[in-house]
C-alpha cells in the first residue's frame, strides 16, 4: 500500500506500513486510515502535510530501518551525526515518535553549524498536553451493595468495576480522537484552497494559506487572505473566466482532440465555467458520442482542472531563505 505524500513541496512515496510501524504516535493516526475523509489532498490527489520536507524524510528513513532491521542493526542504522541527531530527535518528538534506547543521545550543548543550529531551533514544538478534566462521577459509580446477600453482592460488585473501567477506555479513546484531529488539523489543510504552490527560483514549496496569513499584519498575510487570495494567481485569466474564444484556442492544442469537437464547441460557444462543469452526460447533448472520445475530452479537463490548481506562484527569492521563513511561520 504505497502512499505518496506531497511533505511542503516535496513528493514522498512511502508504504503505510512504515507509517504506522509506531503504535500510538501522531504519525500513524495520520495515515491508519480514521482521518482520510478529513485529510485534503493537493490537485494531483497526493496527501499534503505543511511541515519540513527535509526532517519528515528522515523520520521515514528511520522508521524504515527501525522495521526492517534486526535488533543487532538498529543501533548502526540510526546512528548519526550530532548535528542531524539534534534536529531528528526534535523531529520524532513532535510526531510523538519512541526513540530507541540504540538511538544516541546528545547534548543540547553540542556544536552545530549555523545554519542546522536554526533549523533545530526553528522547528515546531510537539503539542501541548492540555490538562485532563476528571468528570464527576455519576450515581451508579458511587452505589454500594452492602444490604444486599453475598451471593449478589460480589456479582454486582464486579459488574459496577467493568462498567467504570468500559467507562474509563472510552474517555480516553475520546480524548486520543480529539488530540490527533487537532494534531491533523494543524499540519493539513482544510480546504483545497487552502493548499499554495510556490516556485521559488526553480524550488518548489508547498505550505498552507493558512500558515502564509499566520502574521495577518504582514505583507505575506494581507497578501493571502481571503479578499485578495483570488487575484494571487498572476495575470493569466482564471479558466473559470475564459470566453469561448479561449476555450476554442484550448482545444485546438489538444492533439488527441478530434476536429469535430472543436467544431462543436465553436458551434454551442462553450466558455470556461461550462467546460469545467461538463460531464459525460452534457458531453452526449453537445453531440459527443463515442466512448473514446468523451473518454479522452473528461482527461483533457480533467488534466486542465489540476494544472489551474497547482499552478506555482513565482517566487524571486533565495529558496533557502524563503524556506527558512515557511518554517518560522509553522511554529
Amino acid at each position: 500500500d504505497l502512499i505518496q505524500i506531497n511533505v511542503g513541496g516535496r513528493v514522498i512515496t512511502v508504504r503505510r506500513g512504515t507509517l504506522t510501524y509506531q503504535k500510538g504516535t501522531m504519525l500513524e493516526a495520520l495515515f491508519s486510515g480514521r482521518w482520510d475523509k478529513e485529510i485534503y489532498r493537493d490537485g494531483f490527489g497526493h496527501i499534503f502535510l505543511d511541515v519540513n520536507p527535509e526532517h519528515f524524510q528522515r523520520i521515514i528513513d528511520n522508521l524504515s530501518a527501525l522495521k526492517h532491521s534486526s535488533e543487532e542493526e538498529k543501533s548502526q542504522y540510526l546512528h548519526t551525526d550530532k548535528e542531524l541527531q539534534l534536529i531528528l530527535d526534535r523531529a520524532l518528538t513532535y510526531f510523538e515518535i519512541e526513540q530507541t534506547p540504540s538511538s544516541t543521545k546528545i547534548s543540547s550543548t553540542a556544536v552545530m553549524n549555523k545554519d542546522l543550529q536554526q533549523s533545530f531551533m526553528n522547528y515546531p514544538q510537539a503539542p501541548l498536553q492540555t490538562q485532563e478534566v476528571v468528570p464527576e462521577e455519576e450515581i451508579w459509580e458511587t452505589m454500594t451493595f452492602d444490604e444486599f446477600p453475598s451471593i449478589l453482592e460480589n456479582p454486582l460488585s464486579q459488574e459496577q468495576k467493568s462498567l467504570k473501567t468500559a467507562k474509563e477506555e472510552l474517555q480516553r479513546s475520546k480524548r486520543n480522537l480529539e488530540k490527533e484531529k487537532g494534531f491533523i488539523h494543524r499540519v493539513c489543510a482544510q480546504s483545497p484552497n487552502d493548499i499554495v504552490n510556490f516556485d521559488v527560483r526553480g524550488a518548489m514549496m508547498t505550505v498552507k494559506r493558512s500558515t502564509l496569513r499566520a502574521f495577518k499584519d504582514s505583507q505575506l498575510g494581507r497578501q493571502f487572505d481571503d479578499a485578495m487570495w483570488p487575484g494571487q494567481h498572476g495575470d493569466t485569466p482564471s479558466i473559470e473566466k475564459w470566453s469561448h474564444v479561449q476555450v476554442i484556442d484550448w482545444l485546438k492544442h489538444q492533439a488527441e482532440i478530434p476536429g469535430e469537437v472543436t467544431k462543436l464547441f465553436e458551434e454551442t460557444k462553450v466558455n470556461g465555467l461550462e467546460l469545467l462543469a461538463l460531464g459525460c452526460d452534457d458531453l452526449k447533448e453537445l453531440g459527443v458520442h463515442k466512448p473514446g472520445t468523451l473518454a479522452l475530452i473528461i482527461r483533457a479537463i480533467k488534466n486542465l482542472k489540476l494544472k489551474s490548481q497547482n499552478c506555482p506562484i513565482f517566487i524571486d527569492h533565495d529558496p533557502y531563505c524563503f524556506g527558512e521563513i515557511l518554517d518560522q511561520l509553522r511554529l
